[in-house]
């Protein structure tokens, strides 16, 4: 499931992060939906979801929204 094989690595814990964002497109109308059209990167995507250091170190959405919004109103607002 993993990049690295059955536990996830480090390869997987530097993508994350980009990844974790995907739903933000959805606010600006690109709706990516791995399910469809990626079966194995769909499976990668709902295990980092279930991975317990994943998990410690989540930012909430509506925190990187927030974010995301300032920052693309020329505001952005890192001290959260």
């Amino acid at each position: 499931t993993y990049f690295g094989g059955s536990q996830a690595a480090m390869i997987d814990y530097m993508l994350w992060p980009w990844f974790e964002r995907l739903p933000l497109l959805n606010d600006v109308g690109y709706h990516f939906n791995a399910d469809g059209q990626f079966p194995k990167l769909a499976a990668w995507i709902h295990a980092m979801e279930e991975n317990e250091n994943v998990k410690k170190v989540k930012v909430p959405m509506e925190l990187t929204k927030k974010f995301m919004q300032g920052y693309m109103q020329g505001k952005p607002e890192y001290d959260f």
